[in-house]
C-alpha cells in the first residue's frame, strides 16, 4: 500500500475520531490535571571591580547562549525636547564601531549563525546576542564591540532618522497609533513618561549628535549595567567572560546622570477628542496612572487586568466584540515602570459608534468591583499569566529578558519562582478590592477618529469634551494644543 493511502486512512480516522468526540456525548473537555509547582534555576551573581553587576542562569543542556547587556535607563532620561533621543543611541549601537561597520556587525553575527539587536525602552537600555554555545566568544566580542565602542556616525544617524521620520509620518495618519501618542500625554503630563519613546516629528528633527555621545557617555557606564548570561555556562565562566570583554570600561568621572522628571502626580481625568478628517475607524480608549512595578498590588493588578481586556474571552472582548460585534478586538493592559504605571483600556470601531464602545468600555471597567472575577473565570485568567510566563521562560532568550525586566525594576531574583505561585494565591476579593482602589474613580477618555460622527452623542454622555482639530495637535506640549 502506498504512503500516499495509508496516509489518507490516517486522515479520515483522525476525522471519524473528532466527529465522534463531537457527536457521541462527549460534550466536555477533560479536565485539567492538577496543579504542580514549578521551579525554574535561580541566577547566579557576581560584581567586577569597574562596578558591572553579572547575572549567569546555568541552564545545562540547552544548545543557545544568550546574553544581554543592560544599561537601567532608558527614554525616560530623553533630553528635554529631543525624545527618542535614547531610543536612536539605542538602535545606533549595532550600526558600526571602530572596528566594523554596520554591514559587517550584521554579517560577522551571520557567520557565526547567531543574532544581535540593540535599543532602548522606558527605564532600560541593551544589546543582546543569542548564539550556539561553541561560539560564545566570538559573539561576545562582537556584543562587547557595540557596546563599549560605537562611533555614532552621523551618515548612521541620518539614515535611521529619515527611517523613523517615514514611520512616525505615517503612523500619525493612523487612528490608532496617534491614540497611542496621546494618551502617553494625558496619563503623565510633563512627567518623564509623558513624551513619546520613540520621539515625535519635530523631536527626531532636532536630534544632533552631540544630543546622542552625551547620552551614551552618560549613562553607558559599568556601574550602571549589568551582563545577564543564560545557557551552558557557570558563573565562573560567565565572569571570566565579563571580565575579558568588559573588564576594561570604565566609567566617565564628568559624566553626571541627570535625574529625570518627576512623575505626574496632580493627574486628574480629562476627555479628549483628536478629529482625524480622513480616519475610516475611531479608536477609543479610557486611560489612567496606574500601580509602580514595586507595588505590593502588582500581582492582584495583573489578574484584574486580564480578566478585563487580556484574551479572546476577557470581559472587554465578550462584550465589544463577541456580543456585539463593535469591534475586531478589545483589550487592556496595565504597564507598571519603575517610578510610575499606566492603563488603558481600549478598542477601534466604526466612526458612529465610537460613543458606545466608550460607554461599554467605561461601564465594564466599574464592573470589574461589583461583579466578582470568581471561579472558572478566575482560574482561566492566572491560567493565561501563568502559562504565558513559563513558555516564555523555555528559552534563553526569553529567560534573559525575564531576568532583564527583574534588573530594570530593581525586583531580587527570586522573583522567577515567585510569579507563579503569587498569580495563583490572587483571590476574587483582592481582585475586586484592586479594582475598587484603582478603578472606582473615573479614567480620562482619548477618542481619536472623524469626529463629526460620533461627536453629538459622544457629548451626551460624557461632559467637557475637549477636541483638538489634526491640525492644531502638538504631542510635543502637555495640552496637546499648538501654540497660536
Amino acid at each position: 500500500m502506498s504512503a500516499r493511502i495509508i496516509s489518507s486512512f490516517g486522515i479520515i480516522f483522525l476525522a471519524t475520531a473528532g466527529l465522534v468526540y463531537a457527536t457521541g456525548g462527549v460534550d466536555t473537555p477533560p479536565p485539567p490535571s492538577g496543579t504542580h509547582e514549578v521551579s525554574f534555576v535561580l541566577p547566579k551573581e557576581a560584581r567586577l571591580e569597574n562596578g558591572l553587576r553579572v547575572i549567569v542562569a546555568e541552564r545545562p543542556g540547552l544548545p543557545l547562549l544568550a546574553a544581554e547587556l543592560l544599561v537601567r535607563n532608558g527614554a525616560e532620561v530623553d533630553p528635554k525636547d529631543r525624545a527618542g533621543c535614547a531610543s536612536m543611541t539605542g538602535s545606533l549601537l549595532t550600526r558600526g564601531t571602530e572596528k566594523m561597520s554596520a554591514p559587517q556587525i550584521a554579517s560577522a553575527m551571520e557567520s557565526l549563525g547567531g543574532a544581535i539587536d540593540s535599543g532602548a525602552r522606558w527605564d532600560a537600555s541593551s544589546a543582546g546576542i543569542v548564539v550556539m554555545s561553541d561560539k560564545a566568544e566570538a559573539a561576545l566580542a562582537i556584543l562587547s564591540d557595540v557596546i563599549l565602542h560605537p562611533t555614532f556616525k552621523q551618515e548612521e544617524i541620518d539614515r535611521l532618522k529619515n527611517q523613523t521620520l517615514d514611520g512616525l509620518r505615517v503612523v500619525l495618519q493612523q487612528p490608532g497609533a496617534l491614540a497611542r501618542f496621546v494618551t502617553e500625554r494625558v496619563i503623565f503630563g510633563e512627567g518623564e513618561y509623558g513624551h513619546a519613546a520613540g520621539g515625535t516629528v519635530e523631536t527626531v528633527q532636532a536630534i544632533q549628535r552631540d544630543d546622542i555621545v552625551k547620552l551614551y557617555k552618560t549613562y553607558y557606564t559599568p556601574d550602571n549595567a549589568t551582563l545577564i548570561l543564560s545557557g551552558n555556562l557557570t558563573l565562573e565562566e560567565g565572569k571570566k567572560y565579563a571580565q575579558q570583554f568588559f573588564g576594561d570600561w570604565k566609567t566617565d568621572p564628568s559624566a553626571r546622570k541627570e535625574v529625570p522628571a518627576v512623575a505626574n502626580t496632580d493627574w486628574k481625568p480629562e476627555n479628549v477628542v483628536v478629529d482625524l478628517p480622513q480616519a475610516g475607524q475611531a479608536s477609543v480608549t479610557v486611560a489612567k496612572p496606574a500601580i509602580k512595578r514595586d507595588s505590593p498590588d502588582y500581582y492582584a493588578g495583573l489578574v484584574a487586568n486580564a480578566a478585563l481586556g487580556q484574551g479572546f474571552v476577557s470581559r472587554l472582548n465578550r462584550e465589544i466584540r463577541i456580543k456585539r460585534g463593535l469591534s475586531y478586538g478589545a483589550r487592556s493592559s496595565i504597564d507598571s515602570r519603575r517610578s510610575g504605571g499606566s492603563f488603558f483600556a481600549s478598542a477601534q470601531t466604526k466612526n458612529e459608534s465610537a460613543a458606545e464602545v466608550a460607554g461599554l468600555l467605561q461601564t465594564e471597567l466599574k464592573r470589574l468591583s461589583t461583579d466578582p472575577v470568581e471561579g472558572k473565570e478566575l482560574k482561566s485568567r492566572q491560567a493565561v499569566l501563568t502559562g504565558g510566563y513559563a513558555r516564555n521562560l523555555e528559552t534563553n532568550r526569553g529567560f534573559v529578558g525575564q531576568v532583564a525586566s527583574l534588573v530594570t525594576y530593581g525586583r531580587p531574583m527570586d522573583t522567577l519562582n515567585k510569579f507563579i505561585p503569587s498569580i495563583d494565591a490572587v483571590t476574587t476579593q483582592d481582585v475586586s478590592a484592586f479594582a475598587m482602589k484603582y478603578f472606582d474613580t473615573p479614567p480620562s477618555l482619548i477618542v481619536v477618529g472623524k469626529a463629526p460622527e460620533f461627536l453629538e452623542a459622544l457629548k451626551k454622555a460624557f461632559q467637557d469634551v475637549k477636541v483638538i482639530p489634526q491640525h492644531d495637535l502638538d504631542l510635543n506640549r502637555p495640552d496637546l494644543t499648538k501654540v497660536k
